[in-house]
């Protein structure tokens, strides 16, 4: 347990500074930005992340699962530059089609195009190599390596990104900022790792690392429709300013994902095999469940209290309006990140082509709910379809991973940290209606009661997990 929560904080500066440049630059872009803009920006975002996982396909799992089966340091090398050549054909394939596209007038009402859209293809493929890059590193736990790489790619971009629109390049500045500094990165990875990297395509190696890491594309794909469906929708319905509105919102509550459940995923991905060989491993995946659950609810209802005073430092007076949805789309985040701990069957046997199914399942239905739901209840109706679809993806992992691999999870502790998460966030949100006010007492106030009700709960969960007594719950 020690060693996860000191790789999930190491993998958490990593994390962060690979997608904090992002939030780092927001209070910059919605000052400086029209909310139209910023709305073109955040549907550039999200496109990007499309592509990389079109370009990714799902590979960098695969190299993960293979890469420590092969008996020998040239075999590992042999393998990771297949999977670096295989990744680098998608993006030239994917890249080329999309070029095709926009030169046919695809996305032409879009801000900047075709520059934009063409920046946008060749960020998708160059951030697919990063990962790579860095999923290298995870694997040979070289955790400085990764969290200085990250650091690194984060400082640049921030720079570049503040030069380029500051010097009035607006959107196409802030693209071009964040492609160089992800070329860069990828110049940087290579020359660390060239001995690492033998650069043949192996047809074998090719296979295995496909088998295990193509199907989870599909997934990938319908997570990426549970991520994004809601903007596209608002945007058909309303305007690109309601966009800009609402992704702020968001950006604030993945603050807990960028933070807490990202980095775990990231440490979990190797882990929960690791754990598998051991003795105790039921004992040790109810740990991890149960203080995952408490750092989440931690975390988030810590966001909560913060929240009002963050709208107030960084955000116009225009984006004050979604503030409301910030404690739901938390919500919507910790469900989703508890699909990681709970997905033990379906990754220990090796039954990764249950998840596109479940996947489509939750898709299908969020794109339902929101079609429903935000031309009813607008950003209040996308939240809520957030929460639901993923009450739908995180329930059907659970079950069938139970169903493939039983474990017993201590339900009076998991109850036990729901209850005093809710209890909180009562709290807060009495807080809220008695006392709105944004001052610094008034948010201290809030996050020391925070701290009361769930580091109380916290010392006792700690004291019934201590010695044999989870045994005792798991009987």
């Amino acid at each position: 347990m020690k060693r996860l929560i000191g790789n999930s904080l190491v993998y958490a500066i990593g994390n962060a500074a690979n997608s904090a440049a992002l939030f780092l630059v927001i209070p910059f872009l919605i000052n400086t930005l029209s909310p139209a803009e910023y709305g073109a920006w955040s549907i550039f975002e999200i496109a990007t992340f499309l592509l990389y996982l079109l370009i990714l396909a799902g590979l960098e799992v695969g190299l993960m699962r293979q890469y420590w089966f092969q008996s020998s340091e040239h075999g590992r090398a042999r393998i990771v530059g297949t999977t670096i050549l295989a990744v680098t054909g998608l993006g030239l394939l994917v890249v080329g089609v999309g070029t095709a596209l926009i030169l046919t007038g695809v996305g032409n009402d879009l801000s900047g195009t075709p520059l934009s859209l063409l920046l946008v293809l060749w960020i998708g493929w160059s951030d697919a190599l990063v990962t790579l890059f860095l999923t290298l590193f995870r694997i040979r736990e070289q955790a400085i390596t990764f969290v200085t790489l990250s650091l690194g790619r984060l400082l640049l971009f921030a720079l570049l990104i503040a030069l380029a629109v500051s010097g009035g390049m607006g959107l196409i500045g802030a693209l071009a900022a964040r492609l160089i500094a992800s070329v860069v990165t990828i110049g940087v990875g290579w020359f660390i790792a060239r001995r690492l990297i033998v650069w043949q395509f192996d047809r074998a190696f090719g296979w295995q690392i496909a088998a295990y890491g193509l199907p989870l594309l599909p997934t990938n794909l319908a997570a990426y429709v549970l991520l994004s469906a809601d903007r596209y929708i608002l945007q058909s319905f309303f305007t690109l300013e309601d966009v800009a509105i609402y992704t702020f919102a968001y950006k604030v509550a993945t603050i807990l994902d960028v933070l807490i459940t990202r980095p775990f995923a990231l440490d979990w991905a190797s882990r929960r095999f690791k754990i598998a060989t051991q003795p105790e491993a039921e004992q040790n995946y109810a740990y991890a469940l149960v203080f995952y659950l408490w750092v989440v609810a931690f975390f988030g209802l810590m966001v909560v209290a913060v929240t009002p005073l963050v709208y107030a430092l960084v955000a116009p007076a225009t984006y004050h309006s979604a503030m409301a949805v910030v404690p739901i789309i938390l919500l919507a985040y910790i469900i989703y990140g508890l699909s990681y701990p709970l997905n033990v069957g379906i990754m220990l046997k090796d039954r990764t082509r249950d998840l596109p199914v479940i996947g489509f399942i939750a898709a299908f239905s969020y794109i339902g709910l929101c079609l429903w739901w935000i031309p009813a209840f607008d950003m209040i109706g996308a939240a809520w379809a957030t929460v639901v679809a993923y009450v739908v993806w995180t329930g059907l992992i659970t079950v069938d991973s139970l169903h493939l691999y039983p474990i017993r999870y201590p339900l009076g502790l998991i109850a036990g940290v729901a209850g005093a998460a809710a209890i909180g966030y009562g709290g807060l949100w009495l807080a809220d209606q008695w006392w709105p006010d944004v001052s610094v007492l008034a948010i201290v106030g809030r996050l020391v009661w925070v701290g009361v009700v769930m580091g109380g709960y916290g010392i006792v969960m700690w004291q019934l997990l201590s010695g044999q007594r989870l045994a005792q719950l798991l009987a």
